[in-house]
């Protein structure tokens, strides 16, 4: 990777729930030769939010060091900063005049979900009269991971760019999160849509499967079989489709005449699913799109 060696220092503004699992995918790197990152700084509001981070930890936050109260000193001694707060803090958190100077020339990786690449960056240069830059070198990449990064399984999407200047921003995005799943580069123009299909498929497959538990328990099954067995089918599937089998492949492989599998599909076409799953997901990424305007 091109970024090896560079011993860039990396700041995470906010850490919740997923920026708690990139935290922990990306420490055992620091002391790697060929990590891209040196130093790793978290940046965090109050004690109480430290607490809770040391105690997800289990005092494993070794060798990262936690700042409270200190936004502006953690952006200020980074070389890239990971927006990783509550999306409805973003004012609250970028707007001061002091912190819009401190993101000059760092390489700025966002995960604040329902807030596009123009968001962060016109709030970012909303400045005030007294300060003349124009922050045209803003270095702004937006990335989705889904909630998978916590057992290294996100589908994170990462919003392509043609800027030269965020070309080792990009690059140290696909290495954070190459680190917790598979990182798919989408154009900008569908970026909300590809956020509201793997929101709609995160939905989909937590429903059925407690339908289908729900189901298997009243048939007999215990709950804990119903739920792993039922997982653990929905994994194998994904991976068949993962690894190049297309969905209509699988379906013909598996509706041979008089198999339970090609009844249930049968009876799954006849209930008009198909239509009601793609309205459903018609909403979601009509839903994401919002977000845009």
């Amino acid at each position: 990777m091109a970024l090896a060696g560079r011993s860039l220092r990396l700041t995470f503004l906010g850490c919740g729930h997923i920026g708690g699992a990139l935290l922990g995918a990306v420490l055992p790197s620091i002391s790697k030769v060929d990590s891209p990152i040196s130093k790793i700084t978290v940046a965090l509001n109050g004690k109480e939010s430290q607490a809770r981070l040391r105690q997800s930890f289990d005092g494993r936050l070794e060798p990262s060091n936690i700042l409270c109260g200190r936004n502006i000193e953690a952006v200020k001694n980074a070389d890239a900063v990971l927006f990783a707060f509550p999306p409805e803090k973003i004012q609250e958190v970028l707007a001061g005049d002091e912190m819009r100077e401190s993101l000059r020339n760092k390489h700025i990786i966002s995960i604040l979900a329902r807030t596009p690449r123009a968001e962060v960056a016109q709030i970012i240069n909303r400045q005030d009269k007294t300060i003349s830059s124009t922050f045209d070198d803003l270095r702004i990449v937006r990335a989705m991971p889904t909630m998978g990064a916590e057992v290294h399984e996100s589908a994170t999407l990462i919003g392509k760019s043609n800027n030269p200047l965020e070309k080792q921003a990009l690059e140290l995005a696909q290495w954070i999160f190459s680190s917790v799943g598979k990182v798919f580069h989408v154009d900008h123009d569908y970026f909300e849509s590809a956020t509201g299909m793997s929101a709609f498929t995160n939905a989909l497959i937590t429903t059925a499967v407690q339908a289908i538990s729900q189901q298997a328990v009243a048939e007999g099954v215990p709950k804990e079989h119903a739920v792993a067995i039922t997982s653990q089918c929905v994994r194998g599937m994904a991976s068949l489709m993962l690894s190049g089998k297309s969905p209509e492949h699988l379906q013909w492989s598996l509706s041979a005449p008089g198999s339970i599998t090609g009844q249930a599909i049968t009876r799954l076409q006849e209930s008009q699913l198909p239509n009601i799953l793609e309205s459903s997901l018609s909403a979601a990424i009509s839903r994401a799109k919002e977000y845009e305007r």
